[in-house]
């Protein structure tokens, strides 16, 4: 097999530099997106800054936003209930004074997104392009399972990271997703899971379109509002955020939210991380692993995922490469036979090398899982995520 070059630094803002956001010192959410004031943009604490701003004390400010995410956000998951009043009369009948309904009124309850298409796969996975109010598309896939079903989220639309077996990778980043965007992923799929029957939605993972850390802010927000018990009420056990190992952003991604971390890694060593994901360009393996081993909360673990390629990363002497550099973490590791993507040259494994690599991995004491992939057929699998309908060609006139 070609062992894909060492990509040099590009000096494109929109590729696997920094992110552009920073970069270029502006934000990518856009006020299109945004549309400025939407309620489910914020969380319980923010929507309290807000209140506070609109001339309520900390404690009524906080009091009230918690009444109003419960009534929000709070309904009983897939509970036939219409969508909760929002006028002077609902606010009041909350309790909330009227120095407060100005403020909360001119936020939009609505939904931010709306479906454009469904593709339900052979396993009962279904890939869901949905569309921004400016028109952006972005993919989420709802995971059907025998005790719970899950959503992967997306939080960007496409992404800068690069990584050259993911087709996210190849759109660059448009832009951020806002968090009122992805929490009505969540809203939107849980009302789809309740409407399919099955297990209910009770986890996510941020593993779709986007790199959570580079919009870490806004993740951060939704995750709050997902994990509130007055209003989403997600165990925070069975909320996790992937990252390619932006190293910097780890410390607080700990700090600030309940939650658990991904960190995708996919080589055992350098020259071959670097090959396949450029953001080892700027946060090496041992900068990633430094920066885990200071920042890991007392009793907490990570979750390793390595994607396998068939005869790059997948030899015996990798897995021992492997377990070496995790030694020491509290962790998990699971490994991920590769799906088809952008690289030709990166196949999948056979099923003996992967047998044999996750043998050696766990004869180390490794604590490993294999991922099956889940919706390949309709392009629903890990990296396979490129917001679909946007790259269909419209019918000639």
């Amino acid at each position: 097999m070609r062992v894909p070059e060492i990509p040099e630094e590009t000096a494109s803002p929109l590729r696997a530099g920094d992110p552009p956001a920073e970069a270029a010192g502006r934000s990518l959410i856009r006020r299109s997106a945004r549309g400025g004031a939407r309620l489910a943009d914020h969380d319980a604490a923010s929507l309290a800054e807000l209140l506070c701003r609109a001339g309520g004390t900390a404690s009524a400010a906080r009091a009230v936003a918690g009444k109003v995410v419960r009534h929000a956000f709070g309904a009983e998951p897939g509970a036939p209930t219409p969508a909760p009043a929002w006028d002077a009369s609902a606010l009041a009948a909350l309790g909330v004074g009227a120095w407060a309904h100005e403020a909360l009124l001119a936020l939009d309850p609505g939904p931010s997104l709306e479906i454009a298409e469904r593709a339900p796969a052979q396993d009962d996975t279904l890939r869901l392009v949905l569309r921004a109010r400016d028109g952006a598309l972005i993919e989420s896939v709802l995971i059907p399972g025998p005790a719970r079903t899950t959503l992967c989220v997306s939080s960007q639309v496409g992404c800068a990271r690069a990584c050259s077996f993911c087709e996210t990778g190849r759109l660059g980043l448009a832009r951020q997703l806002a968090a009122g965007e992805i929490v009505d992923q969540v809203r939107i799929a849980r009302a789809l899971a309740a409407e399919r029957g099955g297990a209910p939605l009770r986890n996510l993972v941020f593993m779709g379109m986007g790199e959570p850390f580079d919009n870490l802010g806004e993740v951060l927000k939704a995750v709050r509002l997902l994990t509130d018990p007055r209003a989403f009420r997600f165990a925070p056990s069975h909320v996790t955020v992937s990252t390619v190992g932006v190293a910097d952003k780890i410390e607080p991604f700990f700090r600030e939210a309940r939650a658990e971390l991904a960190v995708s890694l996919n080589a055992p060593d350098d020259a071959r991380r670097q090959a396949i994901m450029p953001v080892n360009a700027r946060f090496s393996m041992a900068a990633l692993k430094e920066a885990l081993a200071r920042s890991l909360p007392q009793g907490r673990r990570v979750l390793f995922e390595y994607v396998l390629f068939d005869r790059y990363n997948d030899a015996p002497e990798d897995a021992d490469l492997l377990a070496a550099y995790v030694a020491g973490i509290r962790c998990r590791v699971n490994v991920i036979p590769c799906n088809p993507g952008p690289d030709p040259a990166l196949r999948p494994p056979t099923a003996e090398r992967l047998d044999a690599f996750v043998a050696r991995l766990s004869g180390h004491g490794v604590t490993t899982l294999v991922r099956r992939p889940r919706g390949r057929d309709v392009g629903g699998a890990c990296g396979q995520l490129a917001g679909m309908a946007r790259i269909k060609q419209p019918a000639p006139a």
